[in-house]
């Protein structure tokens, strides 16, 4: 269960928190045809990455859609990725520890951790690239589309001012 309590208003000129909110309860999910902006909930215990709720908006274009519909891709494939690294990162890190009690170290010192560290980051050095590589070509998807996006409104304002 998620408490969703931040409420994020997203304007090009500002950037405000809220944590009023407006829905029954703060345990429930918002339903993204009722918000009228994006909503945060706490983060995730194993990935660390925090949820959104997107707005849908009532008068949404086929273009705004495919945009939302790509960030809330971006956003679960990103999450899955962390979901499964630090699982695999704790995991290992408990085997480590494991595997020094039974050598009979009981406490290890930061130095013994950072030969875990170092050797976890070694061996996923390749994965973390390819993330990184990912990530950059799919945050610029969400660029392109966000420009083509304002592009749209700009003209579109244009036309209602004449």
């Amino acid at each position: 269960m998620r408490l969703y309590i931040s409420k994020i208003n997203v304007d090009i000129r500002s950037v405000s928190f809220s944590a009023r909110q407006t829905y029954k309860s703060s345990l429930e999910k918002p339903d993204p045809n009722l918000i009228k902006c994006d909503y945060v909930g706490p983060p995730d215990k194993v990935s660390n990455i925090r949820p959104y709720v997107r707005c849908i908006p009532p008068n949404e274009t086929e273009l705004e859609k495919k945009l939302r519909l790509k960030r809330i891709e971006v956003e679960e494939w990103n999450h899955f990725f962390w979901l499964r690294h630090n699982k695999r990162f704790y995991d290992e890190k408990q085997d480590f520890v494991r595997l020094h009690n039974m050598a009979g170290i009981q406490e290890l010192s930061a130095d013994k951790m950072s030969e875990f560290y170092k050797s976890f980051l070694d061996k996923n050095r390749r994965l973390h690239i390819l993330y990184n590589f990912s990530w950059y070509f799919k945050n610029f998807q969400m660029l392109f589309l966000a420009f083509r996006v304002e592009i749209v409104n700009i003209f579109r304002s244009i036309k209602i001012i004449k």
